[in-house]
């Protein structure tokens, strides 16, 4: 009798849910079947988590899917730090063409490099909120207009505020593609990942000026900038064609939607029985306010944002520098003087061969420690 009770008591706290669930806008798994903890009520709901080899899970998506998404979401980044550089690579006959000093035409880089500060404090936390796929489709879809405003524009004061709102906006690469390699990897295998989708943010800036040089010497500055256009449109395409959304949190939110809507009963995420999203301004207002608390509060991020800062100032102190220098003072070619930037591609080259090793280490280091995480000695 007691054995009958103990039984009766776990049935209530695991209850069978059986339901066939079928997404009617492919967001949600195909079908569910599924033993969900709760009882599907407001007090005690149903939990959705992922099932064993959930397909539906970023993390369990073929190898060849997962190189894929890696590969246009590196495309992706790559156009928009190929349009930084871009600018540089025609600047003389931008500044010709307006009217302007060498000084005032740089601000098309600085301004355009200026919204990378901005842009990705907003978006990293948005598509956390929101969903990755959600906000790089709108930011890069704005990215792209701005692009195509930039190479019509009429004046140069147009021409810059085009630019820095397409850098501003352009920045969700940067940061989010990030976000979805960590999505499709676990820790053993991400940094190899993210070594090669890297490349993809240095890579932009050595060849915009080459390829830019050599269009804008024949063809003239605006087909440079629509060129970049054209690049980004391309790009926006496949994205929406080939990229699915990948973050977890968001994916569990949805199949529990959907499944509350079919079946009538509340599921919920296990991190939104805890924590309840609350109203749009409530979690636009934590998800905006979370970078700035890791910014001034962590020392960790401090460093490596100070540390990268510093990185990517030089980089783009030589992106406006070296054509001066070479262009201006030696006589040089835009195209030919775009040559000089190949000097960072040898660098990262040479970079992303050492990290490949050294993540080779880091993974077997982690594998033989105790608790299955990297020694502190090698963090």
């Amino acid at each position: 009798m007691q054995t009958r009770h103990t039984c009766l008591d776990m049935w209530h706290g695991m209850r069978q849910f059986l339901v066939v669930g079928t997404s009617d806008s492919g967001k949600v798994a195909g079908e569910v079947n599924h033993l969900w903890p709760g009882n599907g009520t407001r007090d005690d709901p149903y939990v959705v988590s992922w099932n064993e080899n959930d397909t539906f899970n970023a993390r369990n998506y073929s190898p060849w899917r997962k190189v894929i998404i890696i590969a246009i979401s590196g495309m992706s980044t790559l156009s928009v730090a190929f349009a930084s550089s871009a600018y540089s690579g025609d600047l003389s006959s931008i500044r010709q063409y307006f009217g302007v000093s060498d000084e005032v035409a740089i601000l098309g880089l600085s301004l355009y490099v200026l919204g990378f500060a901005i842009g990705p404090l907003l978006w990293a936390p948005l598509s956390e909120a929101f969903g990755r796929r959600t906000m790089f489709l709108t930011t890069f879809s704005l990215f792209t207009i701005f692009n195509v405003a930039v190479a019509v524009s009429a004046n140069f004061a147009s021409l810059i505020v085009f630019r820095a709102l397409a850098g501003m906006f352009g920045s969700a690469p940067l940061t989010n593609s990030g976000g979805v390699v960590a999505d499709l990897y676990d820790a053993e295998t991400r940094g190899l990942a993210a070594v090669f989708y890297s490349c993809a943010t240095f890579l932009g800036p050595v060849l915009g000026p080459i390829a830019a040089g050599f269009l804008g010497e024949t063809q003239g500055w605006r087909w440079v900038e629509g060129l970049l256009a054209i690049y980004s449109g391309v790009m926006l395409i496949f994205n929406i064609v080939a990229v699915p959304e990948t973050f977890s949190i968001i994916l569990l939110r949805r199949r529990a939607a959907e499944l509350s809507k079919q079946t009538g009963k509340i599921f919920l995420t296990n991190d939104d029985r805890h924590n309840p999203p609350g109203s749009l301004v409530k979690r636009l207002r934590v998800a905006t306010s979370r970078p700035l608390r890791l910014l001034s509060k962590e020392p960790t991020v401090i460093v490596l944002a100070f540390y990268m800062s510093f990185i990517y100032g030089t980089t783009y102190l030589l992106l406006a520098a070296l054509p001066i220098v070479f262009q201006q003072v030696r006589g040089w070619s835009p195209g030919i003087g775009g040559l000089a930037f190949i000097s960072i591609a040898i660098g990262m080259f040479f970079a992303t061969a050492f990290m490949v090793i050294i993540n080779r280490q880091y993974a077997r280091k982690s594998r033989e420690s105790e608790t299955g995480q990297l020694p502190l000695k090698h963090a």
